[in-house]
């Protein structure tokens, strides 16, 4: 957008530079010669709506509607404003308007030559920047309070211009990866470079499958090398698409999630520990859901069925139909009439049979799942 707006002011200010000379110059004969109406020239270069403005090196003005219009009885003023302004260059100025107020506007002007590089005056445009300024500071502040949420959230912002490649990071995203406040990194490599070594290739793998368009959302998980203790962050991020389906900014949060690995790896030891005791209880033990469906059983439970495909599956899948029909029976009462203690005969791998003294208790998972957990020691049969 920028772009063409460029375009459109150097292709005004290339219109009324052409008028300027030949009106300064008087030369009917290049009208004539280029096949131009004096007067429809004239009418266009008054009904363009960019102020436009000539002053020869005598001090004569000339200027068009737009210009009169945006500044009236300030003319005069404006007119000395410019000639202080060194030509050939842009300028940022602030400018009072007929209607009195201060606008911000960017000035370009340029001397005006003739044949000879002979100075004639100068001649240029103003544009009025207040609407674009504005606008950047409503963007400012849009994004400013963007990123107080998300600081406030514990996120970080970071925004990738893949077509020139450079990157913004946020405050918040700096302070995570353990940048200083005053560094300001702009390249994907300040990312990258300080992944774990474990992760790169999984982190660049995912990034490239999502930026192909192979993926609809990027997601990750990785440690950062040399963090003691050992940091993790968590890497969300989505690309904006182009024509032809071509990447052209991707943006995205990035969060420490450092304590709940931590928390992950306490939950994961203890119930190690947990699996590794009933792993190795010389008893049966046990995990059944509501449907019935054994979804954890231990070694000593596993070998006495001769290690047959037990998962997801009930007694009546395990055992034959009198076995099967005591142990669901004792299933019920465990449940739903609060009797915990039973005794099942199971039938050994030689063909005979063995005697458990087997405790059943319902449960309830944080996610509300009920549950029945059992375990069973072997007893003699009485003599």
């Amino acid at each position: 957008m920028v772009e063409i707006v460029l375009f459109i002011i150097i292709a005004l200010l290339g219109i009324s530079n052409m008028f300027f000379f030949i009106r300064f110059k008087k030369q009917q004969q290049i009208f004539q010669k280029l096949k131009i109406n004096p007067s429809l020239f004239e009418e266009l270069f008054n009904a363009l709506p960019l102020p436009l403005f000539f002053q020869n090196k005598n001090g004569l003005t000339i200027s068009n509607k737009a210009f009169n219009h945006a500044f009236g009885s300030l003319h005069k003023t404006t007119f000395e404003t410019l000639s202080t302004l060194p030509k050939n260059v842009e300028h940022y100025v602030d400018l009072s308007f007929d209607n009195g107020i201060q606008k911000s506007v960017m000035v370009h002007s340029i001397n005006l030559l003739d044949e000879k590089k002979n100075v004639l005056g100068f001649v240029g445009f103003i544009f009025d920047m207040s609407a674009i300024n504005k606008n950047k500071e409503l963007i400012l502040a849009q994004k400013q309070r963007l990123e107080l949420a998300l600081e406030g959230s514990e996120e970080g912002v970071w925004d990738w211009d893949l077509k020139n490649d450079t990157l913004f990071y946020s405050t918040k995203w700096k302070n995570i990866m353990g940048y200083e406040i005053h560094e300001k990194p702009t390249a994907i490599s300040a990312w990258l470079n300080i992944v774990h070594p474990r992760d790169m290739a999984m982190v660049n793998e995912t990034l490239k499958t999502h930026i192909d368009g192979e993926e609809s959302f990027f997601y990750m998980e990785h440690r950062i090398r040399d963090t003691e203790p050992l940091k993790w962050v968590n890497v969300r991020g989505s690309v904006i698409f182009g024509k032809n389906n071509k990447a052209l900014r991707m943006l995205g949060t990035i969060r420490d999630i450092s304590q709940r690995k931590k928390r992950e790896e306490i939950d994961k030891m203890y119930k190690d520990r947990l699996v590794a005791f009933l792993d190795h209880l010389p008893a049966l033990a046990f995990i059944k859901n509501v449907q019935g469906k054994y979804i954890y059983m231990n070694s000593f439970f596993q070998k006495y069925i001769d290690f047959k495909t037990w998962n997801n599956k009930s007694a009546s899948e395990l055992f034959d139909t009198a076995t099967a029909e005591k142990i669901l029976e004792s299933d019920r009462l465990a449940m739903y009439e609060g009797i915990i203690e039973h005794e099942i005969i199971l039938p050994s791998l030689d063909g005979s049979s063995k005697l458990f003294h087997v405790y059943k208790f319902p449960t309830t998972t944080q996610e509300g799942e009920k549950l029945l957990c059992g375990f069973g020691i072997n007893k003699p049969f009485s003599q």
